[in-house]
């Protein structure tokens, strides 16, 4: 008598490989139909069958075109939607933020990275055929215990093997708990080597945190207590450790005097700034950003690119 497991195998062969009906694997196995599906089912929960989809690289060219019109970006991505999970379409951002950076990557660049999980998911996805001699530096502090995949310091560093560059640490957190500790890290002849070169940046990569769900919050570098203030103050969200309000404003605040990083209004002005951002939690966000001119493209997907434009 055939073992379970070789039965599950054959009758997935038979479903998957050789594209029978599952009446017409019943009958050739003398067995109920309704048991052949338990058994494909069970097969997929075991993983003696695992799907994947390997999606086209498609896009949503009429949104594009819409999001550059209404908003004056330069360039605008919209990746399309097949998942209502969050953590699939950050994934796939991050798979369309990489494919961006490949086309335009070329020897002698520099190239600045903020933090957070869609940035750390372009790192994931990011390789090159051709090595490429560039450089990739953190615009922001990237030290800390929690979470280091989504610290700037671990997304430069991946990226940078990704494509044979090399990354530049800064060796601080992206936030600290005083002014004086600020002052006295960013006189580091390292780290104003860092700043340098992110200040003339080619092109800057970030996205945007929301300042309920921060995750600068996650990582400890603000407190909840603090993020409440922050709402208080009119703070939407954050790129690159700079808060801004509703209007795309970047804020007076204390904080700022504490964020280790080069001021991102300089960045603004010197590199091509790049914001790969999506999900539903994050759409007013990215609204207030495009709304203050805070970035020349814009990475996002469909439900995101839909919102925007039928926005007032």
């Amino acid at each position: 008598m055939q073992d379970k497991d070789g039965l599950l195998t054959k009758i997935s062969y038979m479903y998957y490989i050789d594209n029978l009906s599952q009446q017409e694997i019943a009958t050739a196995l003398d067995m109920s139909r309704a048991k052949v599906s338990r058994m494909i089912q069970e097969a997929k929960d075991r993983g003696i069958v695992e799907i994947r989809i390997h999606p086209a690289n498609t896009r949503c060219y009429e949104l594009e075109r819409l999001l550059k019109d209404k908003y004056g970006v330069s360039e605008a991505i919209v990746a399309p939607v097949f998942s209502t999970k969050e953590e699939s379409i950050v994934k796939s951002l991050g798979k369309y933020g990489a494919d961006y950076l490949s086309q335009y990557l070329k020897d002698g660049m520099i190239v600045g990275f903020s933090m957070g999980r869609t940035l750390s998911e372009v790192a994931n996805a990011v390789s090159s055929r051709e090595q490429v001699s560039c450089s990739i530096v953190p615009i922001t502090g990237g030290l800390g215990q929690v979470s280091p995949e989504v610290h700037a310091n671990d997304i430069c560093r991946r990226v940078a093997e990704g494509v044979g560059g090399t990354a530049f640490p800064l060796y601080a957190p992206a936030i600290v708990s005083n002014p004086e500790i600020k002052e006295a890290i960013i006189h580091d002849p390292m780290i104003q080597q860092v700043f340098d070169k992110a200040i003339h940046a080619d092109i800057t990569v970030v996205s945007v945190g929301h300042v309920a769900a921060s995750t600068f919050v996650e990582i400890g570098s603000i407190s909840e207590q603090e993020a409440a203030q922050l709402q208080q103050n009119g703070v939407v969200g954050d790129i690159a450790s700079w808060f801004f309000n509703a209007s795309g404003e970047l804020l007076d605040l204390e904080i700022h005097k504490r964020v280790v990083g080069p001021d991102f209004r300089e960045i603004r002005r010197n590199s091509k700034v790049v914001l790969i951002a999506g999900t539903d939690f994050k759409r007013d966000v990215i609204a207030a950003a495009l709304r203050g001119k805070l970035v020349d493209a814009l990475i996002t997907d469909e439900s995101v690119a839909k919102y925007l434009i039928d926005l007032y």
